[in-house]
């Protein structure tokens, strides 16, 4: 190991914190013996994060064994997850779906936090109380016009469309309870919603349902939260794009930038740097690439 990749493990020693998002696509790939890609792998990428949030891990709740591969992948790193427990809303691939993990350096500490009332697994928390921190791994739902079995009222309750929004809604109860403790939010992950045209190629979907939840997202949910897009604050006119449509023909592109970090705007002046990397070699077998952000720490 070189002197460079032996300060790269060992933390934060530079003053600053780095936290990668990806959404993965199945994990269980990289857990395999004789994986080609492993989670180890991945850390090296992208410069050995100190928290590395994955969404749409796809393990379930009885994979013991996978769980527990996952929980030791990474030695030095602590393993938070949510996994998908809705036998009515998700049960094809046999519950195989959605489902967040979260790594991050022991070093930090870092507890968990998870919500009752998210059965998919679609958000962790991670408290790291060295950085007075609260990181939020977020797998946003997509929006659909499947029906939607509300487990709270015992009935259908509209469409995945609405299911969406109000997700984003009590993730803002949440963490409004969060931010009035006095903790800086740094929350992360697929969002499943493009902020704005510049976030798009070739287009933006103006229609409904979509109009409404990007509208309800940028002008209730973030400013409501006080919080900043960090790659976009950095790179107001870049396009950089974190998901790529793996059916787009020849080399058209179809592309978007749903996944971001958003963090409180008291924080934003300690972010160093934002980025994505696009390259196709970054993505492996997910239609999605992975982004980061540093964070300059208190002296």
């Amino acid at each position: 190991m070189t002197g460079s990749e032996s300060d790269a493990r060992s933390g934060s020693g530079c003053g600053h914190l780095r936290i990668a998002s990806w959404n993965i696509e199945n994990l269980a790939p990289m857990l395999a013996s004789d994986a080609h890609d492993s989670l180890g792998q991945v850390i090296e990428r992208l410069q050995y994060p100190d928290v590395l949030c994955l969404q749409e891990v796809r393990l379930r709740p009885g994979d013991a064994n996978l769980i527990a591969a996952a929980r030791s992948a990474l030695p030095g790193y602590r393993c938070h997850m949510s996994l998908n427990h809705d036998e009515r809303n998700a049960s094809y691939r046999g519950g195989r779906a959605y489902g967040v993990v979260t790594f991050s350096r022991e070093s930090l500490g870092g507890e968990q936090e998870l919500y009752a009332w998210d059965r998919e697994g679609r958000v962790v928390i991670t408290h790291l109380p060295v950085a007075h921190l609260a990181i939020a791994n977020v797998y946003a739902v997509n929006g659909t016009s499947k029906p939607y079995w509300s487990h709270e009222l015992g009935r259908w309750d509209g469409d995945r469309h609405a299911f969406k929004r109000r997700f984003i809604e009590r993730l803002a109860q949440e963490w409004d309870a969060l931010r009035a403790s006095g903790l800086r939010l740094v929350l992360v992950g697929d969002w499943n919603i493009s902020r704005t045209r510049l976030d798009t190629w070739p287009r933006l979907r103006t229609q409904e349902p979509h109009a409404t939840a990007r509208a309800e997202f940028n002008d209730r949910f973030i400013p409501g939260l006080d919080l900043v897009d960090a790659f976009r604050e950095l790179h107001p006119a870049e396009r950089k794009y974190t998901w790529f449509n793996r059916r787009a023909r020849g080399d058209r592109l179809d592309a978007a930038r749903v996944d971001f970090a958003l963090v409180s705007r008291s924080l934003m002046p300690r972010v160093t740097n934002a980025d994505i990397d696009q390259e196709r070699s970054a993505r492996g077998r997910s239609d999605h690439a992975p982004l980061w952000i540093d964070l300059a720490m208190a002296s």
